[in-house]
C-alpha cells in the first residue's frame, strides 16, 4: 500500500462509488466550495499495489499562525473495519502532515458507532463500535466525547434516518405514526404541491428559511452560504417548494361540496328515514358547512395573500447512495396546510423513485429527553419511524505540538476576554 496525494478523478471516483458511506462534504464539488471559503483543498488516499484506491479524504487547508489546521469534514471515508488499512492511512497521515506545515488535524468520520430505532433501543447486533474509537485514540489522537447537545465547533453527532431498501412508497407510510399519516394525508386533501426551485427563485427559501429562523431563535446562515453550496454543487443541490394553488383548492373543494350536496339530498327525498340514515344526513350537513366555510376562508385568503401560497421550503444534498435534508423553513401563518409534511412526502417519494436507499433527516442532539434543546426536532423525526444512528465523533491530534501549545494557550486567553 502507498499514501498518496489523489487527483480530482481518482478521489471522485472511489467515493462515487465506493460501498463504504461518502458523506456530502467528501465529494468532489465540496472542493470548490472550500475553495471559495478560502481554504486549500488536498486530496490524500491510500493505494494498493494495483494503484486500486482504497481509501480517500478531502482535507480543508485553515491558516493558522503560519501553520495549517488540516481537516477532514466527514472523512476519511474508507472500510474502519480493515483495522489495517487504518492504522497504515493514519500512520502516513501523520508523517505527511508533519512535512507540510500542519498545527493539528481534526477528522469526523461518517462511521457509526451505534444504531437505534426510534424509540432509542439499541439496534445494532454487536453494540457499540468501540473497536474503532480506541484505535483512532491509540494513534495519539483525542476523542472530543460521546457527546449529546449541539456544538458549533462540531458536525453533529446523531442523525435520524429512514431506511428505504427493497420498501415500497405504501411500506414506507405505513411505518410513520397516526399524525405523520394524518398531516400528509391532509396536505394531499389539501392540493399541497412541491416543484424544484430554480437558482433565480431562491428567495423564496430564503424568506422561508428567515421567517423559521427568526420563529426559532437559531443561528443565521448567511444567504451566500447557501449559495455557495447551491452554485458549486449544482444538480448535486435540491431545493423543493411545497406550495398551494389556492383556485384549484376552490375548484376541487366546490366539486366535493356539489357531490355532497346531491347525496344529502338524495337521501332527504326518502320517506320513513331510519335512525341510520338520519345520522347520514347530519353528518353529510356537518361536510356540507365545513366545505362552504372553507370556500368562504379560501376566498379571503386570496384577497389579501393571492392565489399562489408559499409553504415550506429546504435544501437537500444527493450522493451516491443517500438525500440528506440539510436546512429548511416553512410559514408559521399557513401551518394547517401541512407544508413541511408534503415537502419530505415528495423527497421520500423522490429518493424511492431514483434508486437511493436511504432517506437522511440528518441532525439531532442525542438528547432524547422531553426537556432537551431539540426534543421536538426528535418527536417530529421519530414520527416517520426514523432509525437513531450514532456517529463515532470527533478527533484531534497536534502535529507541531509547540505551536499547538501557542495557540491552545492563545485561544484560552480569548474565551476568557470575551467573558
Amino acid at each position: 500500500m502507498k499514501f498518496t496525494e489523489l487527483t480530482v478523478t481518482e478521489f471522485d471516483d472511489f467515493v462515487s462509488d465506493s460501498q463504504y458511506e461518502s458523506h456530502y462534504f467528501q465529494v468532489k464539488e465540496n472542493i470548490k466550495t472550500r475553495e471559495n471559503d478560502g481554504f486549500q483543498v488536498v486530496l490524500l488516499g491510500v493505494k494498493d499495489n494495483n494503484n486500486q484506491v482504497l481509501a480517500a479524504s478531502l482535507f480543508s487547508k485553515i491558516p493558522t499562525l503560519g501553520s495549517y489546521v488540516y481537516y477532514s469534514n466527514r472523512g476519511p471515508v474508507m472500510d474502519y473495519s480493515d483495522h489495517a488499512l487504518v492504522e497504515f492511512y493514519f500512520k502516513a497521515l501523520e508523517k505527511y502532515l508533519k512535512q507540510h506545515q500542519c498545527l493539528y488535524v481534526k477528522v469526523d468520520p461518517y462511521w457509526i458507532y451505534n444504531i437505534y430505532d426510534k424509540d432509542i433501543n439499541q439496534i445494532k447486533e454487536n453494540g457499540p463500535n468501540d473497536d474503532i474509537v480506541n484505535l483512532i485514540k491509540s494513534f495519539g489522537y483525542e476523542h472530543h466525547g460521546f457527546t449529546t447537545k449541539y456544538d458549533p465547533s462540531s458536525q453533529v453527532r446523531w442523525m435520524g434516518v429512514l431506511n428505504l431498501k427493497d420498501k415500497s412508497l405504501a411500506e414506507v407510510k405505513k411505518g410513520f405514526d397516526s399524525q405523520r399519516k394524518r398531516n400528509v394525508n391532509k396536505a394531499t386533501n389539501y392540493g399541497v404541491k412541491v416543484r424544484f426551485l430554480e437558482r433565480d427563485e431562491l428567495d423564496i427559501f430564503f424568506k422561508l428559511y428567515r421567517e423559521t429562523e427568526e420563529r426559532a431563535g437559531f443561528i443565521s446562515k448567511t444567504d451566500e452560504y447557501f449559495l455557495n453550496f447551491i452554485d458549486t454543487y449544482g444538480s448535486k443541490v435540491l431545493v423543493p417548494l411545497a406550495y398551494i394553488d389556492l383556485n384549484e383548492y376552490i375548484q376541487a373543494t366546490q366539486e366535493n361540496l356539489n357531490e355532497l350536496e346531491a347525496k344529502r339530498d338524495q337521501m332527504m327525498a326518502k320517506e320513513n328515514k331510519s335512525e341510520k340514515q338520519m345520522k347520514k344526513i347530519a353528518e353529510a350537513d356537518k361536510q356540507i358547512d365545513h366545505a362552504q366555510k372553507e370556500l368562504l376562508d379560501t376566498s379571503e385568503l386570496i384577497k389579501t395573500d393571492g392565489e399562489i401560497l408559499n409553504l415550506a421550503s429546504g435544501v437537500f444534498f444527493e450522493n451516491a447512495y443517500e438525500i440528506n435534508y440539510f436546512s429548511g423553513g416553512s410559514s408559521e401563518k399557513y401551518n394547517h396546510f401541512m407544508g413541511p409534511y408534503m415537502m419530505h412526502w415528495h423527497m421520500i417519494k423522490y429518493c424511492i423513485d431514483n434508486g437511493f436507499d436511504r432517506y437522511n433527516f440528518y441532525g439531532l442532539s442525542g438528547d432524547f429527553t422531553e426537556n432537551s434543546e431539540d426534543y421536538g426536532v426528535y418527536r417530529f423525526k421519530r414520527g416517520f419511524n426514523v432509525q437513531v444512528e450514532e456517529l463515532i465523533g470527533d478527533f484531534y491530534k497536534p502535529i507541531n505540538k509547540k505551536k499547538y501549545f501557542l495557540y491552545n494557550t492563545m485561544q484560552k486567553v480569548r474565551s476568557k476576554i470575551k467573558r
